[in-house]
Order: C-alpha cells, then structure tokens, then sequence
C-alpha cells in the first residue's frame, strides 16, 4: 500500500477506534498493576495486537504493519542501550565502593538543625551522579530518612526534600534513562536539552532550598543522634575500603559529560573504571565484577538488603516496556491512526501558549492513566514533535514542557509505577510526601508561567514591528 492510500486509510478510522489501542493498554496497565501482577510490557502488547487488529480490518498490508512496528522499535534502540549501561553503571559503582563512599561522605556534612535541606542538596548531588531517582532514594534517601525518624522531623516534610532532590538528576543527568529517552522521543541532542531544562530547574532548585532551610531550620536540633552512627553507615564502613578516590568515576563521567563526550563511551569507561577499583581497591575477583554488572548487586546485613540495584538482567522488564511501547507508536503511526487522534486533540492548535498548555496536559494525563514515567515522554513526545515543527516552535520548547510536568509528576502519582518504586525506596507515602514536594509540582507552575512570559514578549515585539 502506498504512502497516500495509507493516509487515505488512516483518515477513514473514527476516534474511538483509533484511540482504542490506547485504552486497552492502559486498562491492561492497571490490571498488571493491580490485580494480576503482571509485567507491564504484556499490557502494551496487548495494545499493539488490538492496532495490528484494527489496521488488519483496514485492509493494510501485513508488510506495512510489521515495518511500522519495525520503525517503532528500531527508534527506541539508541536509549535501550543507554539505559543497559546506565544498569550495568550503578551495579558497577555499587560493588568498587562509589555509591557506599557517596553516602558516607555526603553524612558528614550533615547536621540536625539542617537535615532537611541538607537531605534536598545531598540527594539532588546524588542523583545527578546516578542519573536514577529510585537507585538514589534506595541508597541516600534511605538512610536520611532513617535520621529524620530519629531526629523527630516530619515524615511528610523530609519526603519532601528527599523526593525534590532525587527528581532533579532523573530529569536532567547525563546518566538518567529517563534524560535520553526525552531526548530521543522529541527528536533532539541531548547536549542541546541541558540549557531549556535548566531555565526551570535552576530557578526551582533555588526556590528548593530556600523552601527546605525556611521549613526545616531547628526540626532536629538538639537531637542527640550521630549521623555516622548509623546502622547504614557502620555496615558500609565495614564491608567496604573507602578512600576519597572511590568518587573518581562519577565525577569523571560527570566531567565527560561536560565536555560532549558520546554517552555510550563515557558510561562504558565509567564501569570499566568501577570494575577496577572494585578488584583493586574492595578485593573482589572479576567474575563477582561481571556477575554484579549483569545480575545487579546486593549488600545484605541481618536478612535485610542495606543497598541494592543495578545490573542488565533486572532492566529486562523495563527494556521491553520501551520496545512494545515504540512497536504500538509505529503501527499507529504507519497506518494513520496517531494522525486521527491528533487531529482530533491538537488540530486547533495555533498558537505557542496552547501548544506548551497541551503538551503539560498530555504528559500528566498519560503518568496519569499509563502509571509509567517512560509512556509519560514516548507518548507525548512522539505525537507533539510534528506539531511544534508545524507551527514552528523550537523542539526544545516540548522537551523542557515534558521534562516539568510528566517527568517529575510520575513521582506524585500512587498508583504511578515510579511513584510505587520512590515510596518503597524511602518507606514514605506519595500522599504523605506530596504537600512538601515542591521541585516537583513546583515545575510545571513555573514552566507554564514561563510559556506565558515569552508568549507575551512575543507578542509585544509583533505590535513594536507593525507599529
């Protein structure tokens, strides 16, 4: 079928039909979620057999509907394997002692009467070095948490600070999954996406710690705790050799990344140098080395995981995730029905506040209703590319709209996966926490008041010329 009579086709399909591959994956998302526990992934596939379906009954050839899927998937391989390394990273840094040394570091600037900002500043540093939000809260964010318990701080304050911290590395680390898959899913280098993400973020981290030193100055003052006399801290002290060049790696990959070095090469050198310190430094032999890449790594004390994470094998889930994802955007995309769908939502659009406004609206909707952060970015940043090229707006527009709104508000969601991961890894509640996690609903308040600043010196530069 050529390119014309699929477009013919694709302007035949109704609205309910084209938007029903997307409905029954996002049903199918709940259920996995919360009555089969399931993997994610099956539900997406779901979604993609019920688009080969429909196509089906749209007389489109079977050769068309598997390129299309092809197409899909094939655009999704540059983050996948991204994402593998960024794995492969964590699990290598945790076994050479670069995440225990992290932590143990990072306590000894802390005080009681400054935990919660120093908990907010400490995870936001971390997770930029992991580029991971989960892997930070399950490392650093669990011990602080554990010191807010004993210093009498708030629950729902210190989650807060932990939850704003562990977000700023997720949206914008050149080692976060989530990053490049922004970066990817909008068409854009990802060298170019630092300047528009932190036009907000900058701002809003500042804000961040005033917020976090106004609200939490003098919450645990007098608290007789040490913050190294911690469980935590005496297994990591025990287990581990950690002298200050176990922090080596992230501030190499950290600086690579300053200097534009390709990802794939600099994450590589990054658990290559782990691997090293962690035969040189922690005596473990190669194959523990190779087995922690893969598999992931596990410091248990007492029948309980003190740190965990990383490894290729566990991103399984995950990886197929974003493959059935990229499979049921090019189908839809192949035969027409995406085009359907967003002639019907975004066709009005004509003007650069509306199009910021829907793009905020599209990506909370789809943490919303996919309860996934990476459907939050594919979903919108695949459909809303054409229109921003259309009306002429600077793709780096979409990826700072997406980057403030479903990016960081997956982590706000209960009933979001993300948003499951972030509570578990603090022990803390998104309902609990929610009040206080100001970088995070703080984002999309300030990218939108942004659009609408530069909407209106827009327009009064238009007036100055016809004047």
């Amino acid at each position: 079928m050529s390119s014309g009579e699929a477009q013919a086709a694709g302007r035949s399909f109704s609205f309910g039909m084209a938007a029903l591959p997307f409905l029954c994956s996002i049903t199918g998302l709940l259920l996995c979620i919360y009555v089969l526990r399931l993997p994610l992934y099956l539900a997406l596939l779901l979604g993609w057999g019920v688009a080969v379906a429909i196509a089906a009954l749209h007389r489109f050839s079977w050769r068309m509907v598997l390129r299309g899927s092809w197409q899909g998937m094939k655009s999704t391989l540059i983050v996948i394997g991204i994402l593998l390394l960024i794995a492969g990273l964590i699990s290598s840094w945790l076994i050479a002692g670069t995440v225990p040394g992290l932590i143990f570091y990072g306590m000894q600037f802390i005080r009681p009467e400054y935990l919660v900002v120093m908990a907010f500043l400490l995870t936001a540093g971390t997770s930029v070095v992991l580029g991971s939000s989960v892997g930070t809260l399950s490392t650093m964010g669990a011990a602080i948490a554990g010191l807010g318990m004993v210093f009498g701080i708030s629950p729902a304050l210190i989650g807060g600070a932990l939850i704003s911290g562990a977000m700023v590395g997720d949206r914008m680390s050149p080692v976060s999954g989530a990053f490049h898959l922004l970066s990817a899913m909008t068409s854009t280098k990802a060298e170019d996406n630092y300047k528009p993400l932190l036009s907000t973020g900058l701002p809003m981290l500042l804000i961040c710690t005033g917020l976090f030193f106004w609200l939490g100055h003098g919450a645990g003052s007098g608290a007789p705790a040490d913050p190294l006399n911690t469980p935590l801290v005496s297994a990591l002290t025990g287990q581990y050799e950690l002298p200050w060049y176990v922090l080596i790696p992230p501030a190499l990959v950290l600086l690579l990344a300053a200097l534009r070095v390709p990802i794939r090469w600099n994450l590589s050198l990054g658990i290559l140098i782990g691997a090293v310190l962690a035969v040189w430094v922690q005596g473990e032999s190669w194959a523990a080395v190779l087995r922690a890449v893969w598999l992931g790594y596990e410091l248990k004390q007492g029948g309980a995981a003190l740190l965990h994470g990383g490894g290729v094998w566990p991103m399984l889930n995950q990886v197929l995730l974003i493959f059935c994802a990229g499979m049921l955007n090019g189908v839809m995309e192949a035969t027409g029905m995406m085009q359907t769908l967003l002639q019907k939502l975004l066709g009005r659009i004509q003007r650069y506040l509306g199009l910021i406004f829907s793009s905020v609206l599209l990506s909370v909707s789809m943490a919303l209703l996919a309860c996934n952060q990476a459907l939050a970015i594919i979903v919108p940043g695949r459909a809303l590319r054409p229109v921003y090229d259309r009306l002429q707006v600077p793709p780096t527009e979409l990826v700072r709209a997406l980057g403030d709104s479903g990016v960081v508000a997956s982590a706000l969601i209960p009933w979001n996966l993300h948003g499951i991961l972030c509570s578990a890894a603090m022990g803390i509640a998104t309902t609990t926490y929610f009040p206080y996690a100001f970088y995070l609903w703080g984002l999309p308040v300030l990218t939108l008041l942004l659009s609408i600043w530069k909407n209106r010196l827009n327009s009064n530069r238009i007036m100055t010329i016809l004047n």
